[in-house]
């Protein structure tokens, strides 16, 4: 029987069949119009994908909120008072606040639970890649490892879970202040394309920029090939926001590039879709360390 859960949150992209695989849970955040307020369901459940990005492509603007107090008490009470002990793997702290709230709930609950432990990892990262982090530990944690060493794991191996992405138009990540008004316009109107990466500070960066939507997916796959480690025994995931089919064009980039590479497709989830705007992609892998690649 396990010893502890692993929980994620909202941004971490982990499908509902993911999930179930590896046990993992996960607290959910909240994204909102001017009218009505989502749960950032990763089943979907208030809105489908496909909607939800087509209400983005008609205009529709989205706020986001982090994990809320009582959705962290309610949930880690629950997994406590089961017996069990909690590995938490939380978006960068460089994207949310939701670490630094799991830290005070934490220290809350340690007086209720006095004989479990509460570990809360800052991923640096988020999205699949953070994702990959809680498959990883989950399977740490039934080859029989404690809670404690894969802590340990997570917080010496969280540098080398990769992200490089590119959008198809800046106005999201303008809006996100990820780029300057001006950068953002000169990127529209000239079909200038940002190739981006999460940094060692869980920061998105623009490390280069293209000409062309296709001269992206040549750039992404040029990228990822020059620093994954061991392709032959890893998944690559490729993040859409509703753009099924430009993803498959970039998988066939990428194992042109990485003969042999296994690669699997999803939907960007909607609270880092709300950042990235629809027509985005993301590849996710284990490479060489993030402090390498700035």
């Amino acid at each position: 029987m396990a010893t502890f859960d692993v929980l994620t949150d909202s941004t971490s992209d982990l499908t509902p069949e993911l999930r179930q695989e590896y046990s993992i849970d996960y607290f959910e955040m909240e994204f909102s119009t001017e009218e009505k307020t989502y749960q950032a369901s990763l089943d979907w459940n208030d809105i489908g994908a496909h909607a939800f990005y087509e209400t983005m492509r008609n205009d529709v603007k989205y706020r986001t909120a982090q994990v809320s107090v009582k959705t962290f008490t309610d949930k880690m009470r629950a997994h406590l008072s089961e017996g069990k002990d909690v590995i938490y793997i939380a978006c960068s702290s460089a994207l949310s606040s939701s670490v630094k709230t799991a830290y005070i709930v934490r220290d809350e609950l340690r007086a209720e639970f006095p004989d479990r432990k509460v570990i809360c990892i800052d991923s640096l990262i988020s999205g699949m890649a953070q994702g990959m982090l809680a498959i990883e530990c989950s399977k740490m944690r039934d080859q029989g490892k404690t809670v404690e060493e894969c802590g340990e794991w997570l917080e010496d191996n969280k540098f080398f879970y990769n992200q490089c992405a590119t959008t198809e138009t800046l106005s999201y990540l303008k809006e996100a202040g990820r780029v300057t008004a001006s950068s953002a316009f000169f990127g529209n109107l000239f079909a200038v394309k940002p190739i981006i990466i999460s940094d060692s500070k869980g920061q998105n960066l623009a490390v280069k920029k293209v000409k062309g939507r296709k001269s992206s997916f040549t750039e992404i796959a040029d990228h990822v090939s020059n620093y994954i480690v061991s392709p032959e025994k890893q998944t690559v995931w490729i993040g859409h926001a509703d753009c099924f089919f430009d993803a498959e064009q970039l998988e066939m980039e990428i194992k042109s590039k990485i003969k042999g590479v296994n690669v699997k497709k999803y939907v960007i989830g909607p609270i880092v879709g709300v950042s990235v705007g629809p027509g985005t992609l993301i590849c996710n892998y284990f490479g060489k360390s993030k402090t390498e690649q700035v």
